[in-house]
């Protein structure tokens, strides 16, 4: 039984691609949360912000 030395190394190679590829779609969508929820919480504040000049125009 020969062992080809070279399909190995591709297939190695290969399986470190794909956990490299796994790994940073993983940070992409984790990003993407943060991104989401620092947008809300902008939101948050210039709704807070709006509300409060409102208040003093109607006064």
């Amino acid at each position: 039984m020969q062992i080809n030395y070279m399909t190995l190394i591709v297939n190695w190679i290969n399986f470190g691609l794909i956990i490299l590829i796994i790994i940073g779609i993983y940070k992409g969508i984790k990003a993407f949360k943060s991104f989401i929820k620092r947008n809300k919480q902008m939101n948050e504040k210039l709704d807070t912000i709006l509300d409060e000049l409102e208040k003093k125009r109607s006064e």
